[in-house]
């Protein structure tokens, strides 16, 4: 009887850790990324705010977009001059999503928003790690990597630690 409770047990493991790999489209994340730095340039998106939880707290599975409110501890927001809206649009074009074949820890939430307040976009990223912060996460739903020429974090995580 144990053994059947066993398999039991790690088919649903496995479901649940494959789930969030089947949402990789990297075809809507890249359209996604596109979109964003668009409405960026066109002055839709006015404001940003950016949510954060500690790279130090320690999470018994990786923190998902739907758990993050719990755990945010920190947020800020940004009212875009023309200049940040300029860099900002430039840093998002160079996310370049890419197949990520495991769910990230997210440890940042940035959120675009319009003149009026409402979300326009959402983009999360993963935690510190040797390789850098913010090397994987989600673009508008869409799981996936974000692909640099150089170690380090993504030139939209830069951006945002030297504005945030």
């Amino acid at each position: 009887m144990r053994f059947g409770r066993d398999i039991l047990l790690l088919a649903a493991y496995l479901c649940i850790m494959a789930g969030p790999a089947a949402a990789c489209d990297v075809g809507a994340a890249t359209a996604a990324v596109g979109a964003i730095g668009q409405k960026i340039l066109s002055r839709q998106v006015k404001r940003i705010e950016l949510s954060k939880i500690s790279d130090r707290l320690l999470a018994s599975i990786p923190i998902s977009p739907e758990r993050f409110a719990t755990y945010s501890s920190e947020r800020k927001t940004l009212t875009l001059t023309e200049r940040d809206a300029t860099e900002l649009a430039a840093a998002v074009k160079a996310l370049a999503p890419a197949q990520l074949s495991y769910q990230p820890d997210l440890r940042w939430q940035l959120v675009l928003l319009d003149e009026t307040g409402n979300k326009l976009h959402t983009i999360f990223f993963s935690k510190r790690y040797v390789q850098g912060r913010g090397r994987a996460g989600y673009v508008d739903g869409d799981m996936c990597s974000f692909s640099t020429a150089t170690i380090g974090s993504p030139a939209l995580v830069k951006w945002l630690q030297k504005r945030l």
